[in-house]
């Protein structure tokens, strides 16, 4: 009993079961008993929802169950079952010579992502099929010209009653339903971008790690070397061994969290209206969690294809996150990010009316540690590294500028990147 509990819930099975019920919506072409039903555009599009879904089996169970279901139905309305083997076991044939073809040439090609031409070949399918069960119903007189024809015909309707309906579920209904799913990869995404920004700026303190440490070691040498009691030297040695620990920890960290990036990252790219769209959506949830209005409005003249995504989600991310907090409750937020070509450069602008930056801080906006987000409520100031990052990661990673000015009760930061910097090698510029 638990193991037909357990063939049931299997999702297969449950296909196949579907696959006959829509069996019986039929019509009658070339003999009477002859059924054209619409019940196996179903594989295809089975298979495009569930990729790992076992299409012969499917289809080898769905075929007695569409003879059963015909003998059931003829029993009910005509109270007899006199005639049901010949008139309704040849469909048998036809469900399984499809099964069989189906699988064989969905082991070869896969329907994702889906492309028109993969419903091509469904129709030699189908036609073969239908084949098969007029072949036993009729015998020789299967190779009719005009009944080969109809067969053809038939064949492509299903195919193309079959690429709408997986064309539309790809368009539209099989996005709502992974809607979720598009969710939780937006915000991998983002959180990928925030570790790789901060790998970045690990990186960069390696440098000051390893100075700092043959810094320590040199006052050590010079202290020998004048005479110093060997407490003192003792003690700037053990700084430097220290150091040294503290180094190989440092980059056993940065191995790690690189190593654990690499395996999560799963495109090598993204256009940049996906990118200024993932933003949207997340300046927008954002807003919604800390109880502010945003309107975010984004503009761009060129939608490139960049292998550098994280870097650039982690820099407007940032910018955008900075006004955000920035910005007032009772007070609508407007925050706007644009793109456009200049010359050998992509020139981008983050613009906001969240207060903008008192003159004599602007200076050090840039500078570590600096920060002017205080939560009154714990004490608790903001690290101070935001910007800090934003700069380093224009500057050093992709080697643009950076600049930024407030007036108005606003804050406008212009940065402009290379176009070298930017575009990826294996996609052109979509549009001029």
């Amino acid at each position: 009993m638990e193991h037909t509990s357990k063939l049931i819930r299997r999702p297969w099975v449950a296909s196949a079961l579907l696959v006959a019920l829509a069996s019986q919506i039929s019509i009658n072409l070339f003999t009477q008993e002859f059924n054209i039903s619409v019940a196996v555009i179903l594989l295809p599009v089975l298979l495009f929802l569930t990729p790992d879904i076992p299409l012969f089996p499917t289809a080898a169970l769905a075929a007695p169950g569409v003879f059963l279901l015909r003998c059931l139905i003829q029993g009910v309305t005509t109270f007899s079952l006199q005639g049901c083997i010949p008139a309704h076991a040849p469909e048998i044939f036809f469900y399984l010579t499809y099964g069989l073809l189906f699988d064989l040439y969905a082991r070869r090609c896969s329907f994702h992502p889906f492309r028109a031409k993969l419903c091509l070949p469904l129709v030699g399918i189908d036609v073969c099929a239908n084949f098969v069960e007029l072949l036993i119903r009729l015998g020789w007189g299967v190779f009719s010209p005009s009944l080969l024809l109809q067969l053809l015909a038939v064949g492509i309707g299903r195919s193309l009653f079959a690429f709408l309906i997986i064309r539309t579920l790809d368009n539209y209904g099989f996005q709502v339903l992974r809607r979720d799913d598009a969710e939780r990869y937006q915000r991998l995404l983002l959180m990928t971008a925030t570790l790789k920004s901060e790998v970045a700026w690990m990186d960069k303190g390696t440098a000051l790690i390893e100075n700092t440490m043959n810094a320590a070691y040199r006052l050590y040498s010079q202290l020998r070397a004048g005479g110093a009691d060997e407490e003192t030297a003792g003690t700037a040695l053990t700084i430097a061994k220290d150091i040294h620990e503290v180094k190989k920890e440092y980059f056993l960290i940065m191995r790690g969290i690189s190593e654990a990036l690499e395996h999560a990252s799963t495109i090598p790219g993204m256009e940049l209206e996906e990118l200024f769209s993932i933003l949207t959506h997340s300046v927008e949830r954002t807003a919604q969690a800390c109880g502010k209005e945003v309107v975010c409005t984004t503009s761009l003249s060129d939608n490139f294809y960049t292998t550098q995504h994280h870097y650039l989600m982690s820099i407007f991310r940032n910018l955008l996150n900075n006004a955000l907090e920035a910005a007032g409750t009772g007070h609508t937020a407007h925050l706007t990010l644009t793109q456009r070509r200049e010359g050998d450069d992509f020139l981008f602008t983050v613009e906001d009316d969240c207060g903008g930056i008192p003159p004599q801080r602007m200076a050090q906006i840039f500078t570590p540690g600096f920060s002017s987000k205080i939560n009154y409520t714990t004490g608790e100031i903001n690290r101070g590294l935001g910007l800090t990052i934003v700069k380093d990661l224009v500057e050093e990673e992709l080697h643009g500028t950076i600049q930024v000015s407030s007036q108005n009760g606003g804050t406008l930061f212009t940065i402009r990147i290379p176009m070298r910097e930017l575009e990826g090698t294996q996609h052109a510029v979509l549009s001029d």
